[in-house]
């Protein structure tokens, strides 16, 4: 994980190209603090009164950094974008002034996959092998050899017919070049989503490793 010094100073050098970018000589405080939760990247977590900006904390994802240490300096600047459009009382979703303004400070656009545990299971009958994110609670069995089990009058969920689990691998992180997902949950809007995290509390869950802005 990122030491706390070397994170400090990539918000700084974020906070910095931002406010080149959009014009900001003097931010607000902006805490920057660990989200173990979050399903990105990253998010801006706004408070706003219509174009009126309130205040704003940035959180950032541990498990995405794990994986992808070097997008760390695009995210920070992805989600201080958001933040000064907010400040300047201007829309901070993802909109085209958005792109523009995260471009020209050097951020990145979308993130990558995480890497995910992957079960495979083999029909017994066809031997087809098929993957799952999650492991069965009870059996499965392969629906185009139930179907002809059923044709020919068998009993198409007998126990022998179920799938058999025969392989537990990691889904490996993207190459470079390959974001294919939103960095954060911020929709066009500029509002937080509510779908529910994925990610489990962790004991070092959101400590500020920042204080605030430069």
């Amino acid at each position: 994980m990122i030491s706390p010094a070397a994170l400090d100073a990539e918000y700084s050098q974020a906070l910095e190209a931002v406010g080149r970018a959009l014009f900001i000589d003097r931010w607000p405080d902006v805490p920057l603090r660990w989200n173990r939760r979050l399903r990105r990247a990253g998010r801006a977590v706004i408070d706003h009164r219509g174009a009126r900006f309130r205040s704003a904390v940035i959180e950032i994802s541990p498990v995405y950094f794990e994986v992808y240490p070097e997008d760390l300096a695009g995210i920070l600047v992805h989600e201080a974008v958001h933040v000064g459009l907010a400040v300047q009382g201007r829309p901070f979703g993802h909109g085209a002034e958005f792109r523009r303004a995260c471009e020209a400070a050097g951020g990145l656009l979308h993130s990558r996959w995480l890497p995910g545990r992957v079960f495979r299971y083999r029909c017994p009958l066809c031997g087809i092998v098929l993957e799952r994110r999650r492991r069965a609670a009870d059996s499965r069995w392969c629906a185009a050899c139930v179907e002809r089990a059923e044709a020919a009058g068998e009993d198409g969920y007998a126990p022998g017919r179920a799938l058999q689990l025969v392989e537990t691998v990691f889904q490996g992180p993207e190459a470079a070049g390959e974001a294919a997902l939103p960095v954060c949950e911020n929709g066009p809007d500029g509002e937080q989503s509510a779908t529910p995290l994925r990610y489990p509390v962790h004991p070092n869950d959101d400590g500020p490793p920042r204080a605030g802005g430069p």
